[in-house]
Order: C-alpha cells, then structure tokens, then sequence
C-alpha cells in the first residue's frame, strides 16, 4: 500500500479530517491532501509530524504490506525436542505474537523468565497454580489471566491429572521455545523463556 493511502486510511479511522490532521501536523491542508493523493512525498520531518498527528510510528507509515496469513499446520507445529509438552502453535520470525499450549504433567512445573511484553494465559484441562510478582492466582478449565511479562512466572499442576493451558504473548520469542519446565520429581524436561539451570 502506498504512503498516501495510508495515512487516508488511518486518518479516517481516527475520525479526522483533512484540516484536523493539517492542524494537527502543523501542515498545510493542501500538502497534506497532496501527500494523501501521492501527488508529493512527504520530508522525514513532515513525515514525523504525521505519524505524531495520527498516534501512530512513523515506521509504520513506510513498512511494507505485512505478509500473508499463514497457516501452520498440526504436524508443522514447533516443539522442544526434549520436552513435547512445549508446543508453538503459531509464530513467524518477526511476528509480534506467539501461541503455544503447554502440557503438565501430574505435580509438573514450568517457569518463564521475566520479558518486557504482555502474556495471556488459559486454562484448557486441569487445573492450575500461576505465580508471578508475589501472587498466586488458582486457574481451573475456562479461566484465563492477563498480565505484564517483566515479572516472569511459574505454572504449576495443581490437580491429580494432566493440565493444559494456551499461552499467548507479544512480543514473540526471538529463538523459538526455549527454557524449562520441571517433572514432579524436579527434573528439567525442557519449557519456555527460563534461563538455563
């Protein structure tokens, strides 16, 4: 998509005009509308003004059209090669959110390193213990916490089987599934974000 239409675009959906987004640029109405149109192409400076006038980065008024859905299938599906209860369900390098599902086993444990980001996390069987930040939250099947990542946290199985839970988080890992989840018995078998033991 081109830059003009882009900042129309995104100029109509904050419900602007072309002289508010003038005005609130510090632009000429006719350079914008100009800009809009592809007529002229904007300095980095009027370009900035723009993106600040919008609420919006200005690397994202110039970054290509983002690539096309993609579906992963189940068997394409990326997991730790010594632990399969750690499974991305979806992420692509350079993508902004990542899913996986964990599986934990009966007094099983996982931990993630804190991150600067945002992380969700649903309770699909089972049922279980989050921690983080000095808190300890009980989760059974259909409940779901939101919540800032720099704190890290702990999962644990706090039920007599089998527990699972759907985990989403932005931004996306940047090497994959990575870190640790530990067996009842203590035993690392592999999970996500912790660092190394």
């Amino acid at each position: 998509m081109q830059l003009g239409r882009k900042i129309r675009d995104l100029r109509l959906l904050r419900g602007m005009t072309v002289q508010r987004l003038a005005d609130a640029s510090g632009l000429s109405k006719g350079f914008v509308s100009q800009v809009e149109n592809g007529h002229t192409s904007p300095s980095l400076e009027s370009l900035h003004h723009l993106a600040a006038a919008l609420d919006t980065p200005a690397a994202w008024l110039v970054l290509d059209e983002p690539p096309a859905a993609r579906v992963v299938r189940a068997h394409e599906r990326a997991t730790r090669p010594d632990a399969t209860m750690v499974e991305v369900i979806a992420a692509s390098r350079g993508a902004q959110l990542e899913l996986l599902t964990v599986e934990l086993p009966i007094g099983g444990r996982m931990e993630t390193a804190a991150r600067l980001g945002e992380e969700c996390v649903l309770c699909l069987e089972g049922s279980i213990v989050l921690e983080r930040n000095g808190e300890r939250l009980e989760m059974g099947v259909g409940d779901a916490c939101h919540f800032d990542s720099r704190h890290g946290l702990a999962l644990a199985n706090a039920d007599g089987a089998v527990a699972r839970v759907m985990i989403a988080r932005t931004p996306a890992s940047p090497n994959g599934v990575n870190g640790r989840v530990a067996s009842a018995n203590g035993h690392s078998n592999g999970g996500v974000d912790s660092p190394a033991a």
